[in-house]
């Protein structure tokens, strides 16, 4: 997962760079303050983000650069909290922005769902701010992981892309209002693809879900030719002896 981040850092400063970690405000502040939680609305500490600001008037113009305002981590209340100061060319600018990213370096995998679609462990977020004196900022979901069993049985395929799989869906990432599809306030993500493919005639996978959610469990079949799938709403408790079985 880490390699991923530091991809997606290089690719980001494309261009020249320059660093402002010594960016210190005491008039006119603008505040970022986002939060991680998990479960029961808990905080997760040690969560690295860094907050930058990216300007680009496109690689033919070749004019580029990125200023790293912030570079720290979630206290023990899950918070990040970062005052800097805009200056005169950033603000409303339609050439930059104002990015954050976060990893989960310092996360138990084994605990918490830190990824969307078997992607790299890495939030970003785009801010274009027109104001000073403003506050921004989001709270983000990372569900606590836990499994369940899938029997996937008679797999029997008639044409060599046939497939027979489980992607589970889930609540994860940042606060957008209503998600209805998950009855949630956050954002879905999901196993991915390919993950959790029936390998023999019947095959029990061991996907991961969000616990103490509200899980969809989506059985995706390709039967001599033709995609199809189905979904399942499924309430995942803590301690779960969940067992599903589906039929290809």
């Amino acid at each position: 997962m880490i390699k991923y981040f530091f991809i997606i850092l290089i690719l980001s400063f494309y261009g020249c760079s320059k660093t402002d970690d010594d960016n210190i405000c005491t008039l006119n502040c603008t505040k970022l303050k986002e939060k991680f939680i998990t479960t029961n609305n808990i905080g997760i500490q040690g969560v690295k983000g860094q907050l930058q600001y990216r300007f680009s008037e496109g690689r033919l113009l070749g004019n580029s650069f990125t200023r790293l305002v912030a570079n720290t981590q979630t206290n023990e209340n899950g918070n990040f909290e970062v005052e800097f100061y805009i200056q005169d060319d950033e603000l409303g600018n339609a050439n930059g922005h104002f990015t954050t990213y976060y990893e989960s370096i310092n996360l138990d995998s084994t605990k918490y769902i830190f990824s969307n679609n078997n992607f790299a462990s890495v939030m970003q977020t785009k801010y274009s701010i027109s104001n000073r004196d403003t506050i921004i900022g989001n709270t983000y979901y990372i569900p606590k992981k836990t499994h369940i069993k899938v029997n996937l049985n008679n797999f029997s395929p008639l044409e060599d892309d046939d497939y027979f799989e489980v992607i589970t869906l889930y609540p994860f990432g940042p606060n957008i209002g209503t998600n209805n599809f998950l009855d949630s306030e956050y954002s879905s993500g999901s196993s991915g693809w390919g993950a959790f493919k029936a390998s023999g005639v019947n095959s029990q996978l061991n996907p991961y879900v969000a616990e103490n959610e509200r899980n969809i469990i989506r059985i995706a079949r390709r039967k001599n030719g033709i995609n199809s799938f189905e979904d399942f709403p499924v309430f995942v408790p803590t301690n779960n002896t969940i067992e599903l079985s589906y039929e290809y």
